[in-house]
């Protein structure tokens, strides 16, 4: 079947659409990991830090696409049950301190799926 402009067009502009279709989900697991922060004032202000340090971060969608990321290096399932989730950030967060894997943030030293949970407070 030949393609035609009309065609093309149609197409590329359903492919538009794509990144936001990809971001919702992100959007919602955002929600679900920002529900997990007991204090968010404290996160607030130890995010808006974090974030100024690392501005790429600065935004929710990609703050969650990174704590999983880092959930899915661990092999933890990207789970939707609460208590399930928050035992995985746990194991996470206490896996990199042991890495190393730190940031230091207004005179706090945080593992980096700390510090970007607190940024996702912002």
């Amino acid at each position: 079947m030949p393609y035609s402009r009309r065609r093309m067009v149609i197409y590329l502009s359903c492919a538009a659409g794509l990144p936001l279709l990809a971001r919702a989900p992100f959007e919602d697991r955002a929600q679900t990991l920002r529900a997990l922060v007991v204090d968010h004032r404290r996160a607030r202000h130890l995010g808006q830090r974090y974030v100024a340090q690392v501005p790429v971060e600065r935004d929710a969608v990609v703050l969650a696409r990174l704590i999983d990321a880092a959930l899915m290096d661990d092999h933890a399932a990207t789970v939707d049950d609460r208590a399930a989730l928050a035992d995985a950030l746990d194991a996470r967060i206490r896996a990199e301190f042991g890495a190393g894997q730190i940031v230091r943030v207004d005179g706090w030293v945080l593992a980096r799926t700390e510090a970007r949970l607190c940024a996702l407070c912002v």
